[in-house]
């Protein structure tokens, strides 16, 4: 059977030992999980450098070599066009998984500074630009990025993010919903301040509460502040393995988004996990978002008055809980990792 080593920068350092972050997670663990339930050979683990090989999976003092490919996720070192050129001529078919644009990226956004040329010069979107297009090929997550990348790189495939949906607990619809958004503020670029225009209003006229998971202690422009609002409860950021439990501190889900080309590059995530915890959501209408509509799964809004309009009707219990099972219902059945070997195995060798 096939081989592959998924390999990425994106690990969370801090723990003993590292846990994957969220691209890690989405883009490397869960593809590896699916091929391996085919018969696959999978690894997934940081870069290391050999001298002779180029760069393997990390293990112990030395790597793992020997798969049939290699799938790297954010390597934006200096070292790693030449080292994508040494292992395409001893025959390595070398692939780069790409899930942002990077060159989108908001002043605002902390990605900005860490992947700037200027602040890291030997570490950051240039060099992985460079990287993208010495690959055999780029696997991209949205349609965005194909257009985008299929003018500058030899050869580019989409395949779309999908959830382990087995892991998510669908909520219990109170008679009085909190409204919320997951995500670390730190990473969002006006996204949130989009509701203050009608957020604030709506939550005194109708004495509801607003409530953000994934809080980083110490930031000075979190949620609160970013949508113009008094009191928002909290609970803090965690790792993958107990991500699903954010969902759970409430029951209309929010995902606002400036209309933006960063954005328009962006997958449907927010509103596949929100669909996947029994969570109603209203979206900003990116088109991954609006395709995701069409499907059957979330509510768009462009004006404040329609946010309004879909948050009203989501304050209706019966609403919510016809609109969650049926959400629930067309995303495990199309939207889980489990229906994307084919797409996987294909992005790697087809």
């Amino acid at each position: 059977m096939p081989s592959a080593a998924f390999i990425s920068t994106d690990f969370a350092m801090h723990y003993d030992p590292p846990v994957p972050n969220g691209c890690t997670w989405m883009r490397c663990v869960l593809p590896s999980h699916v091929l391996s339930g085919m018969g696959w050979g999978t690894a997934v683990g940081f870069p290391r450098d050999h001298p002779e090989m180029g760069i393997g999976v990390a293990h112990d003092d030395g790597a793992f070599f020997g798969f049939d490919a290699y799938v790297y996720k954010l390597l934006l070192h200096e070292s790693v066009p030449d080292e994508f050129v040494k292992m395409r001529a001893r025959g390595c078919r070398v692939i780069v998984d790409v899930d942002d644009f990077h060159f989108g990226i908001s002043e605002d956004n902390i990605a900005a500074r860490v992947t700037s040329p200027l602040h890291s010069p030997d570490n950051n979107r240039m060099w992985h630009e460079m990287s993208m297009r010495l690959a055999d090929r780029l696997i991209v997550s949205t349609d965005f990025l194909a257009d985008h990348y299929a003018r500058r790189c030899r050869d580019v495939v989409v395949v779309k993010n999908a959830l382990d949906t087995d892991r998510y607990t669908p909520v219990e619809h109170p008679v009085v919903p909190v409204f919320g958004w997951v995500g670390g503020t730190l990473w969002r670029s006006g996204d949130i301040e989009t509701l203050q225009s009608w957020l604030p209003r709506f939550v005194g006229d109708y004495d509801v509460r607003v409530h953000h998971s994934g809080h980083i202690p110490g930031d000075p422009n979190h949620f609160a502040v970013r949508a113009g609002m008094r009191r928002v409860s909290t609970s803090l950021n965690s790792t993958m393995h107990q991500y699903p439990a954010l969902l759970a501190g409430f029951h209309v889900g929010l995902v606002p988004l400036v209309m933006s080309p960063f954005n328009e590059a962006k997958s449907c995530l927010k509103g596949l996990e929100y669909a996947a915890a029994g969570i109603p959501f209203i979206a900003s209408p990116t088109e991954e978002y609006r395709l995701l509509h069409a499907a059957g799964v979330g509510r768009l809004a462009s004006t404040p008055d329609e946010w309004r309009d879909h948050a009203t009707e989501l304050l209706d219990r019966d609403v919510r809980v016809a609109e969650a099972e049926r959400q629930l219902r067309i995303v495990r059945e199309r939207f889980d990792i489990s229906t994307m070997g084919e797409a996987w195995a294909t992005g790697i060798l087809g």
